[in-house]
């Protein structure tokens, strides 16, 4: 499922979800996927905050593989708070070591004293809400295309990979060095043009992500790092993995 689709083929004119209206339930939409030719279907328009676009009919499924027809990517706007959201705080704590605690960040509260909603904290969070919306769509203080890198972003990042960024990638050929503590990804996914290294100084993290790896090869893995330019060569980039809460296998 998913908050927004494309109108046109070419998916240059976007919809959102809880824009649609009456007369577009029986019209359908493209699936934000560039890969992905499934033809979505608006659902829950009568005024649910809730409504989204599915591939409803059995003719038009998504394709193998594709984040939207994956649960990783739901995502309740109204579950969280925005206004506390900081996409380089939120990945400086997934960067914190698996021994250590990350730095909290307070809800807003009601009156009564009880929690309204949350901050974005985990990697699936943070993904699934860069897969909701638009790239050049603001969360936060940040524009989602600056958030992650995947197929419908891969454009904005023509000079390479750095800082703070979400990667959905995926394993080509041999993946890891056991002598380096390394793994070894790929992304985009359709176009796989930039090489992806995680160091993992820490041998037992290393084992559990090596291993865990291994057993979804056919999957996507999402990372968060702080990326930086490899000395091995041009369109390689590599981030330090301090915990198993920078990696995500996409079921």
């Amino acid at each position: 499922m998913a908050n927004y689709a494309y109108k046109d083929k070419e998916r240059r004119h976007i919809i959102l979800a809880n824009e649609a209206l009456e007369e577009d339930r029986n019209k359908f939409f493209y699936c934000p996927n560039p890969l992905c030719n499934s033809k979505l279907f608006i659902c829950a328009v009568d005024g649910s905050r809730k409504a989204h676009f599915r591939a409803t009919k059995s003719a038009y499924r998504h394709i193998a593989n594709c984040p939207y027809a994956n649960s990783a990517v739901i995502f309740d706007d109204n579950e969280f708070n925005r206004a506390t959201f900081s996409f380089e705080n939120a990945i400086q704590n997934l960067l914190v070591k698996n021994n250590s605690k990350p730095v909290m960040i307070d809800s807003k509260s009601t009156s009564c004293g009880e929690p309204t909603n949350h901050t974005l904290r985990t990697i699936r969070q943070i993904y699934s809400m860069c897969k909701q919306f638009p790239p050049n769509y603001s969360y936060g203080n940040e524009r989602i295309g600056k958030m992650i890198l995947d197929d419908r972003t891969a454009y904005w990042y023509s000079r390479g990979v750095f800082g703070f960024k979400i990667i959905e990638s995926c394993v080509n050929g041999r993946f890891y060095d056991n002598d380096k503590n390394e793994i070894y990804l790929v992304a985009p996914i359709a176009n796989p043009n930039y090489n992806f290294i995680l160091s993992i100084p820490d041998i037992n993290l290393y084992r559990k992500i090596r291993n865990m790896v291994f057993e979804n090869k056919d999957k996507f893995i999402i990372v968060a790092g702080d990326w930086n330019a490899s000395n091995i060569g041009y369109d390689y980039f590599e981030t330090k993995i301090y915990s198993d809460r920078q990696i995500s296998i996409l079921n």
